[in-house]
């Protein structure tokens, strides 16, 4: 009897614990708070890093938002200014991830990422389920309304992959489809899985700038060279002396 009586307010105490947690993400407010930013000071150092050969993007499919988006006023957020709301389906971990990919962002741009008010019709939603089974992407630049960052876990929830995702919704293109990426680096597409060649696709340069700034072998944008390998063999292989090593998706911007 005594065990009978243990066992199930060992029940009624786990139950408890699991509803309180559902509560608790459900009661998140819709924006980051300073709790968030203070426990993405001190994630530990996996939360930062994704393997390459994990890593998966959803590239949206009208290639003009994703190709000309520095040239068209329209994809430019007016005054640096993205607004936001965050999904409550994030628990605290994947909050401080966001948070600390947003201050990354802010520390080192002019950009900010504010909470969208009523005023806000262009904003970007981040969550990690948008209703589809696409795996995470974002749009390039303002879309107009809203629109969405799509980044779940376990696949997806880096800082590196997050601050990446949340390169594209500010406006920038991948480094590796930049127009003069062929004199930098050679596509190997017999590595390639084929049903992502778009994710080597090359920008065309009436559409697409690079502002006058140096291939970046290690920019945030730029792909790792095993991603979407079919064979483990690198996807693409740098053409200059000092970038043979791995490229892997590096945290800073």
């Amino acid at each position: 009897m005594t065990a009978v009586i243990i066992l199930s307010l060992l029940f009624c105490f786990v139950v408890s614990v699991i509803r309180c947690n559902s509560i608790s993400s459900l009661l998140q407010p819709p924006y980051l708070t300073d709790e968030d930013f203070e426990r993405g000071k001190v994630l530990p150092i996996e939360a930062y890093r994704l393997n390459g050969t994990g890593f998966h993007e959803q590239l949206p499919s009208r290639a003009i938002t994703r190709a000309n988006v520095w040239l068209a006023p329209t994809y430019k957020w007016p005054n640096a200014r993205v607004p936001y709301v965050i999904s409550p389906l994030y628990n605290n971990q994947e909050r401080a991830i966001i948070a600390e990919s947003i201050r990354e962002w802010e520390s080192n741009t002019c950009i900010r990422f504010v909470p969208a008010t009523s005023n806000d019709r262009d904003y970007i939603e981040l969550t990690p389920n948008d209703g589809t089974d696409n795996f995470c992407y974002s749009y390039v630049g303002r879309q107009g309304g809203r629109q969405f960052v799509k980044m779940y876990a376990p696949i997806c929830m880096s800082v590196g992959q997050y601050v990446h995702e949340l390169g594209h919704a500010i406006g920038f293109g991948h480094e590796h489809q930049r127009p003069d990426r062929d004199y930098y680096v050679e596509i190997k597409w017999e590595n390639i899985d084929p049903s992502f060649y778009y994710a080597y696709d090359k920008y065309n340069a009436k559409d697409f700038t690079t502002l006058g700034m140096p291939y970046d072998y290690y920019s945030i944008m730029h792909y790792p060279d095993y991603s979407y390998s079919s064979n483990g063999k690198p996807a693409f292989v740098p053409k200059y002396p000092g970038h043979q090593d791995s490229i892997e998706l590096e945290t800073d911007v």
